[in-house]
């Protein structure tokens, strides 16, 4: 039976997950120029040029124009040529494990920290760029669930207690050091059962699938010898209750007819969209928002501000910058609210220009208000882009970022007639205490947090209360100029 997203409207979190699904052209995508040391990455059409396999497949007598998908499923399924067989094993193994992660941020940096922990990204590619990448981000934020469908260069295993970590670690239950796991490689009939880790990580992705809200499908072109994975896929995404609510991002460089006749099957009406660049779907314009902001445009019709992902220089600055969604993730609440913007991270920033009005509204703002709480309608601040707030409190300024958080009044769940009704028990209220908390005030009543940046700001107003302000806050310009 059909089912709403698990959306929590009191918080704003949506627990329903977005899973991305990886092809080895989002590896082509994430690293256009190599590894760290230029490196070519390859995709299964040049992975024969990459790993120098012409002459010993030439020699085994197989034509030029034969693919190393075809070319690998001959030998494994006919028992040809076992050598060449453990040849081509031991150069993949090789080649992809000396690839190493560019010291700057890379594309997979930031797809790791657009996803939150309920997330999930399932990865068909045996390169360690996701791993390694995944590693130096973990401590930073919680980072989604990846599944490797088809094994990894850069994870381990240990046999005994059948517990999948990163190469290096130990085994969290017997300590012994984890063994490189098997890579799976490219048949027509592949048995994702025969290793017990690899179906695993299948049926974890099952259950995501059957659970999630958003899926991404990035760079993988479902090849003749993935049809067996294909049909896993589906099976467990046509199971989702929510399938005729969520969302399918295509993210690939082929015609977008080519591409809806290939995912047809996962796809609901109108309720995907295609995009050659990853930086251009949702799950880059809303970074760990994107299930949330979905929700909240086509179930709420409360569209959330565009909060785009900055190509940034370093992964200090990349931190810095999700820094404010990963407090809200501790807080327990999301606001919408974005983030900053690239040019708040430039090496030299520009010195601000000197505008006495907006200095003044600074000025009036900590002087009058930090800490303090206003009533609902006594100050209106308004943005450069037009939006405007109900003022609740100034929790911070910090002008060496030259940013602030601001606290404002929640009201978008308010009817006309119940903004009357609001308005009439404020009226009863004669002291700020009252106020607190907000629910007990109205049970729509709520607050937010508002990050902005001082060149944000346009105006205040402040309309005049019994209540507010008290005679004794300090004010700013109301002195006698003479």
């Amino acid at each position: 039976m059909p089912r709403l997203p698990d959306l929590d409207l009191r918080t704003g979190i949506n627990r329903s997950p977005h899973v991305v699904i990886l092809g080895a052209g989002a590896s082509k995508a994430a690293f256009p120029d190599g590894d760290a040391n230029g490196k070519r990455l390859p995709v299964m059409a040049d992975l024969i040029e990459c790993l120098e396999l012409q002459t010993a497949i030439n020699a085994a007598g197989f034509s030029h124009e034969a693919d190393f998908e075809s070319i690998y499923d001959e030998l494994a399924t006919s028992g040809r040529d076992p050598s060449l067989k453990s040849e081509i094993e031991s150069r993949v193994q090789s080649y992809f494990e000396a690839l190493e992660i560019p010291e700057t941020p890379t594309l997979y940096d930031c797809l790791l920290l657009c996803l939150r922990e309920n997330d999930y990204i399932a990865t068909f590619n045996w390169d360690p760029f996701l791993a390694k990448a995944f590693m130096r981000n973990r401590l930073v934020a919680k980072l989604p669930t990846i599944l490797f469908l088809h094994g990894n260069v850069q994870t381990g295993i240990c046999p005994s207690d059948r517990i999948m970590g990163f190469r290096g670690d130990t085994c969290r239950k017997c300590g012994a050091p984890l063994q490189p796991s098997r890579l799976l490689y490219p048949v027509r009939q592949k048995d994702y059962n025969s290793d017990p880790l690899i179906a695993g990580q299948w049926k974890k992705l099952d259950a995501a699938l059957k659970d999630g809200y958003m899926l991404t499908i990035f760079g993988y072109s479902a090849p003749v010898t993935d049809i067996e994975a294909v049909d896993l896929m589906r099976r467990g995404w046509g199971a989702n209750p929510t399938f005729e609510l969520a969302q399918v991002a295509i993210v690939d460089i082929k015609a977008e007819e080519v591409l809806t006749n290939t995912w047809e099957r996962f796809l609901c009406r109108s309720h995907y969209g295609i995009n050659a660049d990853i930086w251009g779907t949702r799950l880059f314009r809303y970074p760990r928002r994107s299930c949330e902001s979905l929700a909240m445009a086509t179930l709420q019709n409360a569209p959330w501000r565009d909060n785009p992902f900055p190509k940034l220089k370093s992964l200090s600055q990349l931190h810095a910058w999700i820094a404010p969604l990963v407090a809200e993730e501790a807080n327990g609440r999301f606001t919408g609210n974005p983030c900053l913007q690239p040019q708040d991270f430039a090496g030299t920033a520009p010195q601000p220009v000197k505008r006495s009005g907006l200095d003044w509204i600074l000025g009036w703002l900590k002087a009058a208000f930090q800490g303090e709480l206003i009533p609902p309608f006594c100050v209106e601040i308004s943005l450069r882009d037009g939006a405007r707030y109900n003022l609740h409190s100034i929790v911070k300024f910090d002008d060496e970022t030259r940013t602030m958080c601001a606290r404002i009044w929640d009201l978008r769940a308010f009817q006309p007639a119940e903004v009357m009704e609001l308005k009439q028990k404020l009226n009863q209220i004669s002291e700020r205490s009252q106020l607190v908390p907000a629910e007990a005030v109205h049970p729509k009543l709520d607050w937010a947090n508002l990050h902005i940046h001082y060149d944000d700001i346009s105006y205040c107003v402040e309309w005049h209360d019994r209540v507010w302000p008290d005679d004794e806050t300090p004010r700013i310009g109301t002195e006698n100029d003479d």
